[in-house]
């Protein structure tokens, strides 16, 4: 068995079991996103692609305000859930997928207490929070009651109903990974 699971990446069975979950409540578009990403991650385990992934990618500010300003005004001036939001989240996938999927190269910081005791707080806030949320989502299905103890979309649909909630929601949103991935040209890793 260890043998059939070396050089697994850790995320493949999040990202299949994921995928299962929003095929079971009739998501399409959203299984279909984390299929894919599923798909990848097993081709990558059994090198069924040849594929030298490169360094972390480095993108200009000017690019990145760019594509948010672009993405920002499709939103604005579209109606939710509409072709063009469909369009834009085809042509924004791959170029995430670009972004997040890639190697680390060269040494790595060595581990100390602080980063090990850092990393854990953030896995069990990371569980509590996917736990919390898939409770939410079991309740509000068995019991019919979505309000009692909402899910995230419940809370945030108030705001995406506006045009302005919708593109603010999109600029912090990408604001935020640009700022976790630290893909900006000439910051510090």
């Amino acid at each position: 068995m260890k043998q059939l699971l070396r050089g697994i990446n850790p995320w493949l069975p999040v990202f299949a079991f994921v995928t299962m979950f929003h095929l079971q409540r009739g998501s399409v578009v959203d299984a279909i996103i984390f299929g894919t990403g599923t798909i990848l991650l097993i081709a990558d385990w059994k090198k069924l692609v040849k594929f030298h992934m490169p360094e972390r990618p480095q993108i200009s500010v000017q690019a990145l305000l760019f594509v948010m300003a672009i993405s920002s005004a499709v939103l604005f001036f579209s109606e939710r859930n509409s072709w063009q939001d469909k369009v834009l989240l085809l042509a924004l996938a791959p170029i995430a997928v670009v972004l997040v999927y890639y190697r680390d190269h060269g040494p790595k910081p060595s581990s100390n207490k602080v980063m090990a005791r850092t990393k854990w707080i953030w896995v069990t806030l990371a569980l509590v929070m996917a736990v919390s949320e898939l409770f939410a989502y079991i309740f509000a299905e068995v019991f019919q009651d979505d309000l009692t103890y909402p899910t995230i979309s419940i809370l945030v649909n108030p705001i995406l109903d506006s045009p302005y909630g919708r593109a603010i929601f999109l600029i912090v949103w990408m604001a935020i990974g640009v700022g976790l991935l630290q893909i900006r040209k000439g910051r510090r890793r």
